[in-house]
C-alpha cells in the first residue's frame, strides 16, 4: 500500500468514526472529532513512519544486493584479466625454454642453484624434460662448481630425463631421494600465481588489489 492509499484509507476510518460518535452525542462532536483528528494524525505519522523505515530498509537491502553483484564482478573481471597476465607468462617461458638459449641454461643453472641451495648433503639428481636435459649436460661442470663454492664442499650431480616435466625447468632431489625441490617452469608459474596475484592487482587496477 502506498502512502497516498494508507492516508486515504487512515482517512476513511477516521470519517466513519466520526460519523457514528455525531450520531450518538452531537453535543460532544466536536471534542469527540478533535480526538479522532488527533488520533488519526498520530496513526497517520506511525503508520508513516513505520512504511517509510520499511522502504529504507528493502532501499537499503537493494543497494547492498547491488554493491554485492557489482563487487562480485569487479572481482570476476580482476581475476579473469590476472589469469591472463599469468597465461601469457606461461607462454613467454614456454617460447624461452623452446628455444635454448645461453639466457635458458642460465635460468635452469639458477633453478638447480636454488634447489640444491634448499636442501642438505652434496650427491643430487636433478631431473628434466629430454629438451633441457640437453642444455644441462652443458652446464653441469659448470653448475657443480658454483655448488661447492655456494656449500663449501664438493657436489656431485647426476642429470636424468623426466618426461613429465613438459614446459621445462627442474626437479632437484637428494641422491636417496629423502628430499627434493620442485623448481619447473609449472611450480615457479603456480607459485607466483598463488603469491603475486595481489601484485598484479595493483599494476592493471592500480588499487590496493
Amino acid at each position: 500500500m502506498s502512502v497516498l492509499e494508507l492516508r486515504t484509507e487512515i482517512e476513511k476510518k477516521a470519517t466513519e468514526e466520526a460519523s457514528r460518535i455525531l450520531e450518538n452525542a452531537k453535543e460532544e462532536a466536536e471534542r469527540i472529532i478533535a480526538e479522532a483528528n488527533a488520533k488519526t494524525d498520530t496513526l497517520r505519522d506511525e503508520k508513516t513512519k513505520t512504511l517509510m523505515r520499511a522502504l529504507d530498509t528493502e532501499e537499503r537491502a537493494e543497494l547492498a544486493v547491488a554493491r554485492m553483484d557489482r563487487k562480485g564482478e569487479i572481482l570476476q573481471l580482476k581475476s579473469e584479466w590476472a589469469n591472463r597476465v599469468f597465461e601469457e607468462a606461461g607462454k613467454r617461458m614456454a617460447e624461452m625454454s623452446e628455444k635454448s638459449s645461453p639466457e635458458y641454461r642460465e635460468v635452469l643453472s639458477k633453478l638447480i642453484l636454488e634447489g640444491i641451495a634448499k636442501m642438505r648433503g652434496n650427491r643430487f639428481v636433478v631431473e628434466a624434460n629430454s629438451r633441457d636435459v640437453e642444455a644441462i649436460r652443458k652446464e653441469v661442470k659448470i653448475v657443480s662448481e658454483r655448488a661447492a663454492k655456494m656449500k663449501n664442499e664438493r657436489i656431485d650431480l647426476q642429470v636424468k630425463t623426466q618426461p613429465t616435466i613438459s614446459l621445462g625447468g627442474v626437479v632437484v632431489s637428494t641422491e636417496d631421494k629423502t628430499q627434493y625441490y620442485n623448481n619447473t617452469l609449472e611450480a615457479c608459474l603456480s607459485y607466483a600465481q598463488q603469491n603475486l596475484t595481489g601484485e598484479v592487482y595493483k599494476i592493471i587496477f592500480k588499487t590496493g588489489g
